[in-house]
């Protein structure tokens, strides 16, 4: 009860100890910006935010992955990683690096991970995209796509590379 007196009062004081025309243009200004956000959205710019979701097709662990400096987490062999959310990526070409997980004997010999760097192209993307999907394919080859859903584009890709299909790509 307080506080919507508090509320009140308040709202009461500013906008109504502004003059009239003041009042009148800002509410004109808050019409104009729902009608935009709302039923022109076609006018807006080209989001740049997105969710990186990494696929290894390779046998080795993907300790962690990055795309133009922006985290992709962690990828287990043959199969999927995570989403990670809230990225901003752009530009015309994806630089990807990825250090590969060590066994317990590279581990116990003191070896360094492995790492890798590609850059590539980066695919052309459209409003409704919102998913880069990075696909890490054997002899250090990487394919990138987006997609409005967690449905990659690479999605006919087989999971192992035992599968011929690999040479028909």
């Amino acid at each position: 009860m307080l506080v919507r007196w508090v509320w009140n009062w308040l709202f009461n004081q500013i906008w109504y100890g502004l003059p009239k025309g003041a009042r009148w243009g800002l509410g004109a200004l808050f019409a104009g910006y729902f009608v935009w956000l709302f039923f022109l959205p076609a006018l807006h710019p080209m989001p740049t935010d997105t969710s990186i979701e990494g696929r290894s097709h390779i046998d080795r662990y993907i300790n962690h992955f990055w795309v133009n400096g922006r985290g992709g987490g962690n990828v287990g062999p043959y199969g999927g990683g995570g989403v990670v959310c809230c990225q901003r990526i752009s530009g015309d070409t994806a630089e990807v690096e990825w250090v590969y997980g060590r066994t317990v004997e590279e581990f116990e010999r003191g070896d360094e991970p492995e790492r890798h760097h590609v850059t590539l192209p980066m695919p052309k993307r459209t409003r409704e995209d919102r998913y880069l999907h990075v696909h890490f394919l054997p002899n250090h080859e990487v394919k990138l796509g987006w997609s409005p859903d967690l449905i990659s584009p690479y999605a006919h890709l087989p999971k192992r590379p035992d599968v011929a299909r690999y040479q028909e790509q």
